[in-house]
């Protein structure tokens, strides 16, 4: 590029080469368990209901807290939610990384070079200390911000086993569909939920505490977020400002602040003007349904079609509705059974595993939600289905 007039020209040269990787400064790490020791003074890593939190997160949220609301500082997955098979080495230094499906570096131990290897391999599992082989994992490192911590503080947490990333990925999926992908600097909840798991290598099953995420702001909190009237919930914005570029007599970034224009100015009150009306034409339409509505049910009262029941018809038809209810559920029940489902207690767990109901719901409304849901019937099989299918490895437990 030819410089013709032999001025200075700002911004010209922004990045270099090698600083392009930008990187989240991880300033604390939030866990799922801790280190205990048995008898024989060996320590291993316990799980915890609630998160391992530093001294700054505790004095807000408490010591033991099981629910945090955090904040991503992107939308995209990839950045703020890594995920990968990993192994590493009794000194924790890493020796594989892969992605699951083919793809794998592993650290050659005489030369220390990293080497391209197929994943899953051999090594994925459990580690047995005879034949040196196992010790890979599933990991997902969930790096966010709480503000009513540290705004300028990330922390990370790792999570292990399907069921978390899961339960994380389902998550953000769901914000993703919900917001339209802005869902970055809106608040989510991040909570440890018990769930029923079967241990590896028997039917007998155990609760764990497992990861969850779900978004805690309404439509119109995610709307000024958007539209860039408040960084973050919890924070209004002030003046905007920008940072001016440095040219050669100056050393320093001046801040200047950002004025509005002659033409801004119209457009901003020409648009406070559109929703104004907007808001009037709103308000007009709600106004002449509410009396069509009226209207409607004075006809429909002329009519005779609103006359109260006696106390018999009530009891009859109620009587009736019983009846219809429990035939129905007798239905339901032995479709149940015949897919292996023994008794009311076991079609709630995996009711539970389908995302139906909640750990602990009464027998009573898991009756109520087949009645009201005749489809749930389906989706208990065919989570009993997958129960069968796949069991939970060790590194589905929380570290």
């Amino acid at each position: 590029m030819n410089n013709e007039n032999g001025k200075f020209e700002k911004s010209r040269y922004t990045t270099i080469p090698e600083t392009r990787n930008i990187k989240l400064p991880i300033g604390g790490k939030i866990r799922l368990g801790i280190r205990v020791k048995n008898l024989q003074g060996i320590e291993y890593p316990k799980e915890t209901d609630h998160f391992v939190c530093p001294k700054e997160v505790r004095d807000v949220f408490g010591d033991e807290p099981t629910e945090l609301t955090v904040f991503f500082p992107t939308a995209k997955r990839e950045e703020i939610f890594p995920q990968c098979y990993e192994k590493y080495g009794s000194n924790e230094a890493l020796l594989c990384q892969g992605d699951g499906e083919g793809s794998a570096q592993r650290l050659n131990l005489k030369n220390g070079r990293w080497a391209n290897v197929k994943c899953p391999c051999e090594h994925y599992g459990p580690y047995d200390k005879k034949t040196n082989v196992g010790g890979c994992t599933k990991a997902g490192y969930l790096k966010f911000m709480i503000p009513s911590v540290s705004i300028g503080t990330f922390y990370q947490c790792r999570i292990g086993g399907t069921v978390s990333i899961e339960e994380c990925n389902s998550a953000f999926k769901l914000a993703e569909a919900t917001t339209g992908g802005c869902w970055a600097m809106i608040p989510f909840r991040m909570k440890r939920v018990p769930k029923k798991l079967k241990i590896p290598g028997t039917a007998n099953m155990k609760t764990h505490w497992v990861v969850t995420l779900e978004i805690a702001a309404s439509t119109e909190e995610i709307r000024r977020v958007m539209s860039g009237e408040i960084l973050y919930l919890g924070q209004r914005r002030g003046k905007k400002y920008e940072l001016e570029t440095t040219g050669p007599a100056k050393g320093k970034e001046e801040m200047v602040i950002e004025e509005e224009t002659e033409e801004e100015i119209k457009l901003r009150e020409k648009k406070e003007v559109e929703e104004k009306k907007a808001k009037g034409e709103a308000l007009k339409k709600d106004f002449e349904e509410s009396r069509a509505r009226e209207a409607q049910l004075k006809r429909d009262r002329e009519e005779g079609k609103n006359k109260l029941k006696s106390y018999q018809e009530a009891k009859a038809i109620h009587k009736e509705k019983i009846a219809g209810d429990k035939e129905k559920l007798d239905k339901m029940f032995e479709i149940l059974e015949r897919a292996g489902l023994a008794g009311w207690k076991e079609i709630a767990y995996f009711a539970c595993l389908a995302d139906l109901i909640d750990p602990g719901t009464a027998i009573e409304d898991v009756q109520k939600l087949l009645i009201k849901d005749p489809g749930a019937v389906e989706k208990i099989i065919n989570s009993a289905k997958v129960e069968e299918e796949q069991e939970i490895a060790d590194e589905d437990i929380p570290d």
